[in-house]
């Protein structure tokens, strides 16, 4: 079995149950009564994965909290809508806006009724273009040299793309205030963003030392800047300018360690201090635009508060009184910081359903299709291949079809089960002996790859040291759990403890360890449904979210209703920075 193939197995069941849990669900009520929200100012956010958030928040479920498209929204007490893309790149989000509405999270009515859109583009442009090469390179700004070469048509390519995106947004929204920000430097000594080889290279090549490698990508990225600046400057009054880039070159100059901490293990996501500082920028600009909340100040002075509250007790007290003295955006969040920098939050909770929300009237259960799709490949036709590659497998259908289902429950909670078949788990010791040996998997650093970079962010008090209280920190911020595995017996001891002792896979799987029938990935946690009416299209949409959002927001996935002639209800939703369609009905698998 190739490393490739088991890969897109555990992907397929992760991402169904991580992504696919905050997928939404419809159903119709008769005769339900419908609240008229209050006028609120409208902001939307467009652009990559800096703004979508997925990675930055930490720990992940306070990412409406911490996040600075939520903090701007929540701040203002506007209506927003987060409608990033990890992954994008400026063609990728200019075919992403043009779509027309087509279920219910309905794009292009929140493009055209927003009264303040926010743009964060054109990092992917470089970052997906082979970055290393282009930073080690731009020195010598010789279009001879076939990467300098390479980053003048990047450059010419993504502004035809911008200046498509904004005269777009400006034809179909001409009152709405279009806020473009500039793209943050993430370099520093030491920096994830390019290799070490790379630095020493311009080291000795040009003669640079630390500071002559930083100047070398602000040049660079100025240029890559340079085209928002010019078109701003080109069409006057089309857009407004948020210099976060200069924000965080402030910061660097004043301090570069503090500088490091705005950015997420990974070295180019913000952390939650680099959300702070773009919050801060983005509200420096509404304000000077006059387009701030009422009280501002306050709304983000509170939100802290709610957070300290939730995740750090002890200092609450301590908290309300230091904060209600703190003043202004910036003030407010370094002294957040201040009082929380090391301390372990507590974000392990029930979780709770929202009563006044609108939630299914009898318990109704929908059963995983064919429509599953990731990567643009349907979920089981990528198990069938995986059968093919093991005659064991041949012949035998992988996944449980009728107790793989999400089960919505009249209380406002719900559960997603994904389950592999009956006597599936006798074979997956075998399975991942096959897997471990195939010579790459032990290949791969866990702890440095997926633990430094992501897990002990996402989920803070993560460690490969304590593997069943490290997943009961998944359970607690995500609500999930896998199923059929007790991490507790004697067997897998020694694989647990040879992962924690050298970060990598080992490669072998010790005998005797057991799996149990149902093996799985479950899901629980909250939903909600709403209905929605698109302007472009003139139709009526019934969404279900899952999770919660900030006050003024919505949860990250909407799902959409779609009926049959036999009135056999049916969800579809998409996570687009995996190509990931969850597909569902509530027709009983024969």
């Amino acid at each position: 079995m190739s490393l490739r193939k088991v890969i897109a197995v555990l992907a397929v069941l992760a991402v169904v149950v991580t992504a696919g849990v905050v997928v939404a669900a419809p159903y119709i009520i008769e005769d339900e009564p419908q609240t008229n929200a209050e006028e609120q100012t409208i902001i939307s956010f467009w652009g990559d994965s800096i703004a979508e958030g997925v990675l930055g928040a930490s720990p992940i479920n306070e990412r409406e909290s911490n996040c600075y498209y939520a903090i701007v929204g929540q701040a203002n007490g506007f209506k927003y809508y987060n409608r990033s893309v990890s992954g994008h790149k400026t063609g990728a989000m200019l075919e992403f806006i043009r779509r027309a509405d087509n279920g219910a999270s309905m794009n292009s009515t929140i493009l055209k009724t927003s009264d303040i859109i926010h743009i964060s583009i054109l990092g992917n442009d470089l970052l997906q273009s082979y970055l290393s090469s282009l930073v080690k390179y731009y020195p010598t700004k010789d279009p001879d040299v076939y990467d300098y070469a390479r980053l003048l048509g990047i450059l010419d390519e993504a502004s035809r793309n911008f200046t498509g995106i904004i005269d777009y947004i400006s034809k179909v929204n001409p009152k709405a205030v279009i806020l473009v920000s500039t793209v943050y430097n993430p370099m520093y000594p030491g920096s994830r963003i390019i290799g070490q080889d790379v630095v020493d290279y311009m080291k000795k090549e040009y003669g640079f030392d630390d500071a002559g490698v930083r100047e070398s990508t602000n040049e660079l990225l100025g240029e890559l800047n340079g085209v928002i600046f010019d078109y701003a400057e080109s069409h006057p009054g089309k857009i407004e300018v948020v210099d976060v880039a200069a924000y965080f070159e402030e910061i660097y100059r004043e301090d570069i360690e503090r500088n490091k901490e705005l950015f997420y293990s990974d070295g180019v996501h913000p952390s939650n201090k680099g959300h702070a500082v773009i919050a801060c920028a983005i509200q420096d600009k509404l304000e000077e635009l006059g387009l701030g909340g009422e009280d501002a100040e306050g709304n983000y002075r509170r939100l802290k508060l709610g957070e300290i509250e939730r995740a750090y007790p002890d200092i609450a007290k301590e908290a309300f009184v230091a904060l209600t003295e703190a003043e202004g955006f910036e003030g407010i969040s370094e002294k957040y910081f201040e009082l929380t920098d090391g301390l372990m939050p507590d974000y392990v909770r029930e979780p709770e359903p929202d009563p006044t929300k609108w939630h299914f009237d009898t318990q109704t259960e929908f059963y995983l299709t064919d429509g599953c799709e990731v990567w643009n490949m349907e979920i089981f036709d990528i198990l069938s291949v995986l059968a093919g590659d093991l005659p064991i497998l041949d012949g035998i259908e992988l996944f449980n079809r009728e107790e793989s289902k999400l089960i919505f429950y009249p209380d406002g909670t719900m559960r997603m089960q994904f389950y592999l078949a009956d006597g599936i788990a006798e074979l997956i010791p075998l399975i991942l002996s096959l897997a471990l040996g195939d010579g790459g998997l032990p290949d791969f650093n866990v702890q440095d790859g997926l633990v430094d970079q992501y897990a002990v962010e996402l989920f803070p008090g993560f460690t490969l040291g304590d593997w069943v209280g490290s997943l009961g920190l998944l359970k607690g911020a995500l609500g999930l759990e896998i199923v059929g595995v007790d991490w507790t017996q004697e067997a897998l001891k020694p694989f647990l403890e040879e992962l924690n002792e050298t970060g990598m896979l080992p490669d072998s799987l010790p005998s005797g360890i057991k799996f149990t029938d149902p093996l799985g990935i479950v899901y629980e946690g909250t939903y909600y449904m709403e209905e929605l009416h698109s302007d472009v299209t003139n139709t009526d949409y019934v969404a279900i979210y899952t999770g919660k959002a900030g006050e003024g927001g919505q949860p990250y996935i909407v799902g959409t209703l779609s009926e049959d002639e036999d009135g056999a209800l049916g969800i579809e939703a998409r996570i687009e920075f995996l190509q990931f369609v969850i597909a569902a009905s509530t027709v009983k698998p024969e």
